[in-house]
């Protein structure tokens, strides 16, 4: 069992880590959005532009799925953060 101080301590260092995960999911983001801008632009031409949109429209597909984990990696520490602040009081 945590005493107080530790889980105040453990909750802090909690959010300093969901901070820089919240970086991460705002980087993670654009470079989606990004990569999903050159997907449609290499589809929507032919020859090898279209073979490298479709290389681009998985690399997006995959970076989509990378964010939405991060995101509920944050959503589910955010849980954490409060139980261990609610078991306090």
């Amino acid at each position: 069992m945590l005493t107080k101080s530790q889980a105040l301590d453990e909750a802090k260092r909690q959010r300093q880590a969901l901070a820089s995960l919240g970086k991460w999911r705002r980087n993670l983001f654009v470079f989606t959005a990004c990569i999903l801008f050159l997907a449609v632009l290499g589809l929507r031409s032919s020859g090898w532009s279209f073979g490298l949109g479709v290389a681009s429209a998985i690399v997006a597909a995959i970076s989509l799925l990378l964010t939405l984990t991060v995101h509920l990696s944050i959503r589910n520490g955010i849980r954490n953060v409060e139980a261990i602040l609610h078991s306090l009081s």
